[in-house]
């Protein structure tokens, strides 16, 4: 029975692998020899290759250039993305063995990967939420996952957003399943790009004092230490260049927070005034969240709307933003279509309905406001209200059912 199991287990793992290496040579062949693309990727790529092979500072005017060179030929333009580095150091790690390949063929190795831990990473939140819905349903959740515009989109661009995602799965699923330290350095992938996380990580962090969950506090100290004192022995002066290039963001790269563009762009006469208003009622909100977390019996349910809840306030004050950052939004909506499902018997129908409208009513707007190859500001709009919409919804339901005590399911934290 067990040399059987280990046959069937062997054979599935080379048929898997046999498929990822057949869909990625198709994917070279058809797609990244004959559509240059992929900048978010090409960025990294670049500057990797010229740290690895020359010794340039990634974080140089050089690797700058030699970036800038790649994507457009000469030098960028005033108002254009400089496509400078602005991911910690260790993001080099990730990227270097992409190297050893052409930029076509590595892009697509790399467009292989993201779906890859797309998949994985949405398959984790349904077993940690325990949604079970019938398989064509999860087939079609996976395929709208794939195709939604966020993380089609992110995919094409090589944004790392999505490894991002994976890397929040892991730890949730993994603290879920009591194996802390292994929780603590996954989270630790989530750091190359810190504005994916830079609310997750402390409220983690605070949930895990809260809890006493020790191991996963020291796993990932440690793991991140070890990574930025490597960084240091590496590349000295990366603390200061980092800094530097921190300081200088807006000035070289493109794009603001939804906020931003709806006090600024959309609404100009709001003003700087209802931004710093807007961006601190979300802010309360979010910290209220947390503190019902952190003092309510309801621990699963809490704990979960209180992540939600930072990861949209996360991606619509963060100073510059993206639309394929909203690959990070995948682990509220899979509990919140966890929640419709399995509370309402029109739920399924609803939720179906829901992801046809999206799917094509994002990529309709997309194309029906692109200019040239440019993604206009209203994409940042759709989904991040359609989530608040269905949180407050989510929210108010399980009130509901704590006031009228309720029978549920079981009770269980994330941990």
């Amino acid at each position: 029975m067990k040399e059987n199991a280990a046959r069937s287990t062997a054979a599935g793992i080379f048929l898997l692998v046999l498929a990822g290496v057949l869909y990625t040579w198709g994917t070279w062949k058809y797609f990244t020899l004959r559509s240059p693309g992929g900048n978010d990727f090409l960025t990294y790529y670049s500057v990797t290759e010229l740290f690895l092979k020359e010794g340039v500072n990634p974080y140089s005017d050089e690797a700058a250039l030699y970036t800038q060179q790649a994507i457009f030929g000469r030098p960028a333009l005033p108002g254009e993305d400089q496509h400078r580095l602005v991911y910690l150091p260790y993001a080099l790690l990730i990227h270097a063995p992409f190297t050893l390949l052409s930029y076509p063929a590595a892009r697509a190795l790399y467009m292989t990967v993201l779906q890859a831990a797309l998949f994985s990473g949405v398959v984790l939140m349904m077993r940690l939420y325990r949604w079970k819905p019938p398989v064509w349903m999860q087939a079609l959740f996976l395929a709208w996952c794939l195709f939604s515009y966020p993380q089609a989109r992110g995919i094409i661009l090589g944004q790392f957003a999505i490894l991002g995602f994976f890397s929040l799965a892991c730890t949730l699923y993994l603290l879920h399943q009591g194996r802390d330290r292994w929780a603590g350095a996954a989270l630790v992938l989530a750091t190359v790009k810190p504005t994916l996380v830079f609310l997750v990580v402390p409220f983690l962090l605070l949930w895990g004092f809260a809890k006493k969950r020790r191991d996963f506090l020291i796993s990932y100290g440690v793991c991140l230490g070890a990574l930025l004192l490597g960084s240091l022995i590496v590349l000295p002066t990366w603390v200061s260049d980092y800094l530097v290039r921190l300081s200088t963001y807006s000035d070289y790269t493109v794009g603001q927070s939804p906020v931003w563009v709806l006090t600024h762009q959309f609404l100009p006469q709001l003003g700087t005034p209802v931004e710093i208003l807007l961006t601190g009622l979300l802010a309360a909100w979010m910290l209220l969240a947390w503190r019902e977390t952190f003092q309510s019996a309801e621990a699963e349910a809490g704990f979960h709307y209180a992540l939600a809840v930072t990861l949209l306030v996360s991606n619509v004050i963060v100073p510059r933003s993206a639309t394929a950052n909203y690959a990070m939004l995948l682990v509220p909506i899979v509990w919140l279509f966890e929640q419709v499902d399995r509370r309402f018997t029109w739920g399924r129908g609803a939720l179906l309905a829901g992801m046809l409208v999206s799917l094509v009513g994002q990529w309709w707007l997309h194309y029906a406001t692109v200019v040239g190859n440019k993604e206009q500001a209203v994409m940042f709009f759709p989904l991040p209200l359609a989530l608040l919409a269905l949180l407050v919804w989510v929210r108010g339901l399980i009130r509901s059912d704590q006031a009228a005590a309720l029978p549920g399911r079981e009770v269980r934290d994330v941990g």
